[in-house]
């Protein structure tokens, strides 16, 4: 048996009983938080624009839009939330990096509320989303430019889908054969509106390969196990090991290990290391931007995530130098630290100016391990060196409840009264008792 056909195997037989209890509640922590920061994005310019364009290209009204009163197809509603949960770049993170949430919640979600399914079956899907899209990417050793949450997200998405259709292995590995066909996504697309269309384009696919798989619509059905399938056209026969897939799928659940991390901050990940960092100097030492005669922000020998000029908020989303001088001039980190208006704000663009990166051999290149020592040094001849290589953000950090539904409740009433917001938390933490899932997405749509 190849790995296409284990995988699929793994999908078809995977029930709720399968499901460690700590699994489940990881899973609709992170449900509600992709929901959060997916209505946070309504009234965003990427919001806005997706939101509109579905609104013209119609469908038949079974599915919600997020924060909207418009109904879509099940392929277009997957479209837009997916993009607007990778909008701000605060959705979820793991290992290996990607964002495993908002790439495929828009998918089994739009899904089961066209299928008028129970909770207890999207999370078993949502589930066995999860387990493709996090052992599928284990398997690369080489990066090839491809971004990873849409490559790997289609096919978790279409995994989902496929198991609320209740598909058997033969047509989930059609589904695979055509999503392997219709994926994309750059990695040079960072700090564009393009990055989350990622994401919103994968969850789509998903939808639509899961949808033409059961319909009979047939492709490579051995994807994985092909020379002329996925992994060689898209990572080179040199890029990815196959035995890493299969060998501990579902023991344990990707989820709980290596685990996945809320994103604290809506920008790039692994610009929260600096910028933890150099907020611990500010603090500790009570530092003021005008008592600071430059920085230097230590980079592993990749050099990756160094954008000295930012011209809009979105650039800023990449730029380790950004993320230091929000860390100095600010103390925080929100929504409104990467608009173009604060980005293109005097004080920054002069702060910026101060802040350099030095290649550091030291510094590992493993990213799961990777840290950068910023040196903050001052007028009086003063510097401090700190370090963090466990943001808040990260899939290890020991988050609390609280914090977590602080940050919910925050997003959410960006597009929806407190009455709701609390609703759907409620919701949510039920959400294995759900009998129709329609009772959660009602409230998910905008104010009539």
């Amino acid at each position: 048996m190849g790995t296409t056909e284990k995988l699929a195997a793994f999908v078809v037989n995977l029930k709720y009983d399968h499901l460690p209890p700590e699994a489940v509640v990881r899973l609709k922590r992170q449900c509600l938080d992709t929901i959060g920061v997916g209505l946070a994005a309504v009234t965003e310019a990427t919001g806005r624009i997706i939101n509109r364009y579905v609104e013209r290209v119609g469908g038949a009204p079974e599915c919600t839009l997020l924060g909207s009163n418009f109904k879509s197809s099940p392929a277009e509603a997957a479209f837009a939330n997916g993009t607007l949960c990778h909008a701000l770049d605060y959705d979820d993170v793991w290992y290996p990096t990607a964002h495993p949430t908002g790439v495929t919640l828009p998918a089994t979600l739009a899904m089961a509320e066209a299928g008028r399914v129970s909770g207890r079956d999207l999370i078993i899907a949502q589930m066995a989303a999860y387990e493709i899209m996090g052992k599928l990417h284990m398997a690369i050793t080489s990066g090839a430019g491809w971004h990873g949450t849409p490559i790997f997200g289609s096919f978790g998405a279409t995994a989902g889908c496929c198991k609320l259709l209740n598909m058997d292995e033969r047509a989930l590995c059609m589904a695979w054969g055509i999503a392997a066909s219709t994926t994309s996504g750059v990695a040079g697309q960072l700090g564009t509106m393009t990055k989350p269309l990622h994401s919103g384009n994968s969850a789509r696919v998903g939808v639509m390969a899961a949808s033409l798989a059961a319909g009979g619509f047939t492709s490579n059905q051995q994807i994985f196990d092909d020379p002329r399938g996925f992994f060689n056209a898209f990572y080179g026969s040199e890029g990815f090991d196959l035995t890493r897939v299969t060998f501990l799928l579902g023991n344990p659940f990707h989820l709980l290990s290596p685990g996945v991390g809320v994103k604290m901050y809506p920008s790039g990940y692994y610009m929260h290391h600096p910028f933890e960092a150099a907020l611990q100097l500010v603090q500790q030492h009570e530092i003021r931007p005008r008592d600071v005669a430059d920085v230097e922000v230590g980079i592993p020998r990749a050099g990756y995530f160094d954008r000295p000029v930012i011209q809009c908020g979105l650039e800023g989303k990449f730029s380790q130098q950004y993320h230091v001088a929000m860390a100095i001039l600010d103390q925080k980190l929100e929504i409104e630290s990467f608009s173009d208006k604060r980005a293109l704000a005097p004080d920054v663009q002069e702060f910026l100016k101060k802040i350099k990166v030095r290649v550091d051999s030291s510094i590992p290149s493993a990213r799961d391990l990777v840290y950068n020592p910023v040196t903050i040094r001052l007028t009086d001849g003063r510097n401090f060196t700190a370090k963090q290589d466990l943001p808040k953000s990260h899939w290890r950090y020991p988050l609390k409840r609280e914090d977590w539904l602080e940050k919910f409740r925050n997003n959410a009433a960006r597009a929806l009264p407190d009455k709701r917001v609390e609703r759907i938390i409620e919701l949510v933490d039920k959400l294995e008792q759900l009998s129709d899932v329609r009772e959660l997405t009602h409230e998910l749509a905008g104010e009539s």
